[in-house]
């Protein structure tokens, strides 16, 4: 949790072992007992946080700056970070916020994603669900649809093998596009034009790209 604090403060449910060491960069690494079940960490507001778990899901409340988080199974929630690259094989990634690069990849699990720079989104088994891309968007899903809401011209790549697609651009953008889809009906609504470019293949599922 980042909240207003000069310190940084470690607390466990159980009496658990936490080791902590300082390098010499002034880095925090806390490590748990392979025993240890859970520790929250409580640190100044806009900390950069870098997290890895094999098992476990990992929850990041207020506002952080870079953020990495891997596990391997588990789900990811933040809030609010100045960026961020989020990894999990199998677990659904949730962010309300990111100011800049949003990187998100989960094997197994949905990827909702709130106001977000440029976004680079990859999912194998998930839907994908971009709500407020302030930057360019590459998403790609095995088996899942994607949903992807710009805020301004900003270019737009999706790739799906079997799901359906929706980018929603703001009315005044006018897009260049791209639509691919072997088996599935292919919608454009927006007046075409050069501001952005809409690039859109699957390879079995609809295609749309409208004014939001």
């Amino acid at each position: 949790m980042a909240e207003e604090r000069a310190d940084i403060l470690f607390e466990t449910r159980k009496p658990w072992i936490v080791d902590v060491r300082v390098d010499g960069d002034g880095v925090v690494w806390p490590e748990l007992d392979r025993d240890s079940r859970s520790l929250e960490v409580r640190c100044p507001r806009g900390t950069g946080v870098v997290v890895g778990t094999a098992s476990g899901s990992v929850a990041l409340e207020g506002e952080f700056g870079h953020v990495s988080v891997s596990t391997e199974s588990g789900t990811i929630r933040l809030d609010r970070a100045e960026s961020a690259d989020l990894r999990s094989s199998s677990g659904s990634i949730e962010v309300e916020g990111c100011g800049e690069r949003c990187r998100v990849s989960t094997q197994s699990g949905k990827a909702v994603i709130g106001a977000a720079g440029a976004t680079e989104v990859d999912t194998v088994s998930g839907s994908i669900v971009l709500e407020g891309a302030a930057g360019g968007v590459r998403a790609r899903s095995a088996s899942g649809s994607v949903e992807v809401r710009t805020t301004g011209k900003h270019d737009v790549a999706v790739e799906t093998l079997s799901g359906k697609v929706r980018v929603r651009v703001p009315t005044e953008v006018k897009p260049a596009a791209a639509l691919k889809s072997l088996s599935g009906r292919r919608v454009f609504d927006c007046e075409a034009g050069s501001d952005c470019c809409v690039a859109v293949r699957t390879m079995s599922g609809s295609i749309e790209v409208i004014p939001d």
